[in-house]
């Protein structure tokens, strides 16, 4: 006797899985499953997935590749389950009352159907691979659902305890600490937002001020905080402040032009105020680019009139210094097998930096004369 095949999806979307609820018959009723249903005799499993999601959930989905193994449903029907991803369309439920999204620490809020449950282990492993984020510098945060997931190091409890100091202090566009997940990394919420690829764009007049008045709230924040580490970021010579230590569009996000979000927090530490304002300049202004010296004067002066009370030369004067400390401490990252290191070695550094930094000194003469 041939054995019906039934095929449900594992539809992930950034960490988390959809999860249906059936109505039907009364034994299933009430409870939930991964989405799907039989394979026709004329199909392929593949085939059949995409159409019981467009009839069930109208939407559409790409299969992209298969659980292990197979779990009997009743005599003569097995159960087996694909990986998929949406490509069209959002799931609305047609055959079930509810769906729900659920991360990894959420499969065990819902009552499955008993065939589902031995494919959950290996989809909870799955979600919490998490979807690559865009923006960061260093590498390692996925985006699950509502949270962010990042690696964790020495400077962690540092930098968590940072993080809760300006937050009871009211300093907006700042994650929450939400805990630890399975795999040992630290889970924050997610600030959802636009990041602005310099490569294509800069920050507009507004954001480049809002991003410096925020620098100055943040600083005036941690004012009672003490400078207690380990801290990732390198040592500071006459440090007065801790800092966010790498104020870049990559690690901001947008909405508008109002700042909703500073993330990447794992190079906090203390710091100056100018060299905190001269990480924005280097890479909001951008000086790491020939801009015109007229106009990256003019950025400079938006940046230190949204701070308040910094000479806009100083700030300059400070890159080289900043870019100095930042190179001798990415070559001891890949000196010591950090992770980081070998990101920043995958792409050039130190020395792409060290070569922009050569063509900012031949053009800081003619920025400061558009500055004085």
């Amino acid at each position: 006797m041939p054995v019906m095949l039934v095929v449900g999806a594992a539809l992930v979307r950034d960490g988390r899985v959809l999860a249906t609820r059936r109505t039907h018959p009364p034994e299933a009723a009430g409870r939930w499953e991964l989405p799907g249903g039989k394979v026709e005799p004329d199909e392929t499993p593949e085939a059949a997935l995409v159409r019981e999601v467009r009839e069930e959930l109208g939407c559409e989905v790409r299969v992209t590749g298969a659980l292990a193994g197979e779990q009997p449903v009743r005599p003569g029907c097995t159960l087996r389950v694909l990986r998929a991803e949406l490509v069209a369309g959002d799931p609305t439920p047609h055959d079930h009352d509810a769906l729900r999204w659920l991360g990894p620490e959420e499969l065990d809020d819902v009552d499955w159907l008993g065939p589902d449950l031995p494919f959950l282990a290996e989809v909870r492993d799955l979600l919490l691979d998490g979807r690559p984020l865009e923006g960061g510098n260093t590498g390692g945060a996925v985006r699950i659902g509502a949270t962010v997931r990042r690696p964790t190091g020495p400077w962690t409890p540092a930098v968590h305890r940072l993080l809760a100091h300006v937050a009871a202090r009211g300093l907006p566009a700042v994650p929450e600490v939400l805990g630890e997940d399975a795999r040992g990394r630290e889970a924050l919420t997610y600030l959802p937002g636009t990041i602005v690829d310099v490569d294509d764009d800069l920050l507009t007049d507004a954001q480049l001020v809002g991003t410096a008045r925020w620098a100055r709230a943040l600083h005036g924040a941690v004012a009672d905080l003490d400078h207690t580490g380990p801290w990732r970021f390198f040592d500071v010579e006459g440090a007065t402040v801790l800092g966010h230590n790498d104020l870049a569009p990559y690690n901001l996000c947008f909405e508008g032009d109002r700042l909703a979000g500073v993330f990447d927090w794992d190079l906090a530490g203390p710091t100056t105020p100018l060299l905190e304002l001269a990480q924005l300049g280097w890479t909001a202004v951008p000086l790491f680019r020939p801009v015109p010296a007229a106009e990256a004067a003019r950025r400079l002066r938006l940046l230190t009139d949204g701070y308040g009370g910094v000479d806009p030369r100083d700030v300059l004067r400070a890159v080289p210094l900043l870019k100095r400390i930042g190179c001798d401490g990415i070559r001891q990252w890949i000196a010591n097998g950090d992770p980081a290191g070998r990101s920043q070695l995958a792409v050039g550094e130190p020395e792409r930096t060290e070569h922009a930094v050569a063509l900012l000194r031949d053009r800081m003469p003619d920025i400061e004369r558009e500055l004085s």
